[in-house]
């Protein structure tokens, strides 16, 4: 008795979505309909992480203040790496699974790299920006 129940309540909600007609218009969906808010989104996010950059610009980032200096492989799974974290130089040994400090230099092994190249385009454009007044200054 109870399965006649059942198999009327199906036969009954088959022959409604059966009965329904297709709604128009779904077909008329074009591509730039579906692409065009899409990109809009990506670009608000764009804007979005802009504005909050240029608003609050003294936000820590991603790696601010480390650097690798060098690095060499020990193994396929292990590595070593000097970094300098502020003014100290720090020797860290690298595997998968953990970071170890293996010595804090007191005085850094490896010169400070110079900060403009003068063969550099930056270089020459900043010096063109700042006028010659300036490079003048600079070489007498």
């Amino acid at each position: 008795m109870a399965i006649r129940y059942y198999s009327l309540l199906t036969y009954l909600f088959a022959a409604r979505v059966f009965a329904e007609e297709e709604k128009p218009g779904i077909e008329d969906l074009s591509l730039m309909q579906v692409v065009m808010p899409l990109i809009l989104v990506i670009i608000l996010i764009f804007v979005l992480a802009w504005l909050v950059k240029k608003i609050n610009p003294d936000s820590p980032t991603l790696g601010q203040g480390i650097t690798v200096i060098a690095s060499a492989p020990l193994s396929s799974h292990a590595r070593v790496c000097l970094i300098r974290v502020g003014d100290k130089d720090i020797l860290v040994g690298v595997t998968s699974h953990q970071v170890t400090p293996v010595y804090t230099f007191e005085k850094s092994p490896v010169p400070p790299a110079p900060t403009e190249n003068p063969k550099d385009f930056a270089h020459h454009f900043k010096r063109l920006l700042q006028g010659n007044h300036k490079e003048e200054k600079g070489e007498s």
